[in-house]
């Protein structure tokens, strides 16, 4: 977070200032439409005059692709159209504070007149109507940018004051931040001790403070944390479900809808996921369905959730005829993961939670299988993990598949089982299954098989399973989403770190393989 941009309409100052506070930071600054015109050679209106608007705007584009990928600090002026294109925005925003300048439509029409610059836009008949016309057509844009001040009434050296504080303030709060880009846009996710306890400044920080907020989050977790969150929001109210999978379900989505209604959440509003992976994905789904989609906030308090389920914007419920079957992509404005929470999760969650980071060693990183690395550490690098599998595959066309690694089998064993099974355990066994599959077919060699059971147990997630039948858990397979037409899809090993797929695996081997599984 090193660079400062000042947006807005043309005559909000944007040039003054951010030469003002180069000089005072002693940081270098770059105004894009400078740059245009001499990396053009042609001033703005010639520009416009040989190329038109759309030859400006392909200007812009570049310029600002220049800029964000420049790893030094900047402070940036932009033309006032530039941040329109979503492009753009999304290239600055990722390591910027953005502050949006704004005045009075007489106030611009006034210093337009006073700078004594041509201006292809204000070439009219009507220059102030043109001013309130575009104005008005780029509000709805300018309104998105969390930072907004009014360049109005106040001198430059005191406008510069309050910008250099605010961007310091929030370089400082972004230092623990990755960045997670998806074709929305992109978001925060922020790991910090103690993050729980400033939640207000975090939600101001990402522009979601002074909305109405409802705190979702289960009859285990709430207790612990709820209230301590809602303290620090006065326009907060919590909603309760009750703690385990049998809850993720529709009845429990159609109850949140109605109290989410009685608590007068709007669009403009916010719902805050507190607690682990059924929290997420429930109260998440609610989020992307209740008012066609409100803003979503996900604070998970497990391991497994930190790692996996809140990143990614997967989610969704059960339904009896299986697991995540209803669901949509629901991308959160901000992740915000407090390790501090981990001290309060009891042993067999922090156990289940394993599984999701050592499934991350298996398909990208081997060094988290490293036990001497500190947890904090351990869980950055799972995420990260988890990110650059779905920057690259956002809606699941391909690579994030890979994610599934042992999941085919661990979700088949949660349903047959009544979800008595917990998620994490589950999957333990199933990458166990996942590896002896990859043996099986010739892909992975016995060693590197071995040393996955190996890694499952030494973290205490189970390797076997009782009771169950494997007939019935090949049977549940068969609602996998990754299945069509009937034709199995399993994720496999080649290698550490090597994940592929195969289809067709005769359902005599996956029975082998369960039967062999079964502990008697």
């Amino acid at each position: 977070m090193n660079k400062l941009v000042l947006t807005g309409f043309m005559g909000t100052g944007k040039t003054t200032l951010a030469a003002l506070i180069a000089e005072r930071t002693q940081t270098p600054l770059v105004d894009t439409d400078a740059l245009i015109t001499a990396r053009a050679g042609l001033s703005i209106p010639a520009i416009f005059e040989q190329f038109g608007e759309a030859g400006f705007r392909a200007w812009e584009a570049a310029i600002c692709a220049e800029v964000a990928a420049d790893p030094r600090p900047l402070v940036i002026s932009t033309g006032g159209g530039l941040l329109m294109n979503p492009t753009n925005r999304q290239l600055l925003e990722a390591n910027a504070t953005i502050v949006c300048l704004n005045a009075r439509p007489e106030v611009i029409y006034y210093r337009a007149q006073q700078d004594g610059l041509s201006r292809p836009l204000l070439a009219v008949a009507d220059p102030l109507a043109e001013i309130e016309h575009l104005l008005a057509a780029r509000r709805p844009v300018y309104q998105t940018f969390h930072w907004q001040i009014d360049t109005s009434d106040q001198a430059p050296a005191a406008l510069a004051d309050t910008i250099i504080a605010l961007w310091q303030r929030d370089r400082q709060q972004r230092t623990h931040e990755q960045r997670v880009r998806s074709p929305e846009g992109s978001y925060p996710l922020v790991i910090q001790e103690g993050a729980l306890a400033s939640l207000a400044e975090w939600l101001d920080c990402y522009g979601l403070s002074g909305r109405r907020v409802i705190i979702g989050t289960n009859d285990r977790v709430g207790p612990l944390y709820a209230e301590q969150l809602a303290r620090q929001l006065p326009n907060a109210s919590i909603v309760i479900i009750p703690d385990g999978e049998t809850h993720k379900n529709l009845d429990t989505v159609n109850a949140l809808y109605t109290e989410m209604a009685q608590h007068g959440l709007d669009r403009g509003g916010v719902i805050v996921a507190l607690g682990g992976g059924v929290v997420g994905d429930t109260i998440g789904y609610v989020a992307a369905t209740y008012m066609r989609g409100v803003r979503l906030v996900q604070i998970p308090t497990t391991l497994l959730a930190m790692v996996d389920s809140s990143v990614g914007g997967k989610v969704g419920v059960d339904i009896p005829s299986g697991k995540n079957l209803v669901g949509a992509f629901k991308q959160p404005e901000l992740v915000l993961v407090d390790p501090a929470v981990l001290q309060t999760l009891p042993p067999e969650e922090m156990r289940a939670g394993m599984a999701e980071l050592i499934k991350h060693a298996f398909l990208a990183n081997p060094a988290l299988l490293d036990d001497s690395l500190p947890l904090v550490e351990r869980i950055r690098a799972a995420v990260q993990v988890k990110i650059d599998i779905v920057q690259r595959d956002p809606y699941e066309q391909g690579e994030r598949a890979y994610l599934n690694l042992g999941h085919t089998f661990g979700h088949a064993i949660e349903q047959v089982s009544g979800y008595t099974w917990r998620h994490g355990d589950a999957v333990g066994v199933g990458l166990v299954a996942a590896a002896w599959l990859s043996q099986r077919l010739g892909l992975l060699d016995a060693e590197t098989s071995a040393k996955i059971e190996a890694t499952v147990a030494r973290v205490g997630l189970p390797t076997r399973y009782r009771e169950l039948s494997p007939t019935a858990i090949w049977e549940a397979m068969h609602t996998d989403k990754k299945w069509q037409g009937g034709r199995s899809y399993f994720v496999v090993l080649r290698g550490l770190g090597q994940p592929t797929s195969v289809r067709d695996v005769p359902p005599e081997a996956i029975i082998d393989i369960l039967e062999a599984l079964r502990d008697a």
